[in-house]
């Protein structure tokens, strides 16, 4: 999954649901000067009874739709009344007792977000949300009407609606965990429902039991909470990146292209499984077509996750060698302000001491080339694995007529 926005950018984007301005015809823009972009034009602005407050921005060249949901109004704001008592509080409450129900803006998202999809049928979807418009983002993920549809989601500031999903809607969250990104400051008393794992083990993730990728944003302390959780805590680098503390984020964002194969793909194989059975019982030929597709997608997985670890010993492998060459040079000049040797001396006398270009480069080049190699085969082993797969589907239906019909009419429903 490419992302055309920096972390930073991608939290500008978000801050326009608070835009007092905002209306229909609206070109959104962020940054300034020589930095400025255009993110689209506001198409829609969305309120109703139910306190929600959402815009609909479709980007210039209309491949991308963004929806925006607006957080809680100020206490004593005209709409903080619908904002707080009837939705922040209740579903503060249903959170915290696990009570798999929602209140009425966050059922207003859902159904915005599903005409948003029919309104844009050849778009894909990008949504935003803070505080109680990530409890809105959040529960209309869970409940869109069709999953591939979205590119991804910034949710920030907003309690973990997961406790408070059914089995169904957690599923269709889970489906979409990887294409969500969700970030919360633990400084700010409005994150609730969160866990994070002190293990420090990869695999122990933060983001169990969450909707999304839980990013914990390593934030410095406001006097004021309302600054707090209006992103007033957020640490950003030089390249536009959020400081993030150490948590499982960083492993999970790094695979996430595998981990979205693996996790949309087993979500639509199970919707494929239940449209397929007919009173709980699969035919023989329903049953290969499915195994054949759940086993295509572990094997695209698997293949996904190599090519990123591949990539990364490259990127390793080059850095590494980038610094020996300059440790390398660094052995022409004299150490500790001898300057009456020359750097044929210098060369020399390092080398006495087993310092060299091969002790240093070549050394390092090595060492990545047997883990290039070892990535290679690795990579080479489960291409080759999903191609077996390929080949062995093609070769049935090659010698059944009817199951490769049945095949064709299947793949398209």
């Amino acid at each position: 999954m490419t992302d055309s926005y920096s972390e930073y950018e991608r939290k500008q984007i978000a801050q326009q649901e608070y835009n007092a301005s905002i209306h229909k015809g609206l070109p959104i823009k962020i940054g300034s000067g020589k930095n400025t972009k255009l993110i689209g034009t506001v198409r829609q602005v969305i309120t109703d009874k139910t306190g929600l407050n959402a815009y609909v921005v479709e980007s210039p060249d209309k491949k991308t739709v963004s929806i925006l949901y607006k957080g809680s109004e100020g206490i004593g704001q005209e709409g903080s009344k619908v904002d707080w008592i009837d939705n922040d509080i209740p579903m503060a409450k249903n959170i915290t007792t696990a009570t798999p129900k929602a209140t009425s803006q966050l059922k207003s998202a859902a159904k915005t977000l599903n005409k948003v999809l029919e309104d844009y049928p050849n778009a894909k979807i990008d949504v935003y949300g803070h505080s109680l418009g990530s409890m809105d983002a959040q529960y209309a993920l869970a409940n869109v009407s069709d999953v591939n549809r979205i590119s991804g989601a910034y949710v920030y500031e907003g309690p973990n609606t997961y406790p408070a999903l059914t089995d169904k809607q957690k599923a269709k969250a889970d489906a979409l965990k990887y294409r969500i990104h969700n970030y919360i400051d633990p400084k700010d008393f409005v994150t609730l429902g969160y866990v994070k794992n002190t293990s420090n083990h990869k695999f122990d993730l933060n983001s169990q039991n969450a909707v999304g990728i839980v990013y914990h944003v390593d934030s410095k302390s406001r006097i004021n909470p309302v600054e707090q959780h209006m992103w007033g805590g957020y640490q950003w680098n030089s390249d536009g990146s959020l400081q993030i503390e150490s948590d499982s984020s960083a492993w999970e964002n790094k695979y996430s292209s595998s981990l979205d194969a693996v996790s949309l793909g087993m979500y639509n194989f199970s919707t494929l499984k239940s449209q397929r059975k007919k009173d709980g019982k699969l035919s023989k030929n329903e049953t290969f077509f499915l195994d054949s597709v759940q086993a295509g997608l572990i094997a695209q997985g698997l293949v996904t996750a190599s090519e990123t670890v591949k990539s990364e010993v490259e990127t390793a492998k080059k850095d590494a060698v980038n610094e020996a060459e300059e440790l390398f040079q660094s052995t022409k000049t004299a150490p500790w302000g001898i300057s009456e040797l020359s750097i044929d001396e210098i060369q020399e006398a390092f080398a006495g001491a087993g310092v060299t270009y091969d002790s240093i480069v070549t050394k390092v080049e090595d060492h990545f080339a047997k883990k290039g190699s070892k990535v290679d085969e690795i990579a080479t082993a489960y291409s080759q694995l999903e191609t077996k797969i390929q080949t062995g589907i093609n070769d049935a239906l090659a010698a059944d007529s009817n199951l490769a019909q049945e095949f064709n009419q299947w793949s398209v429903q």
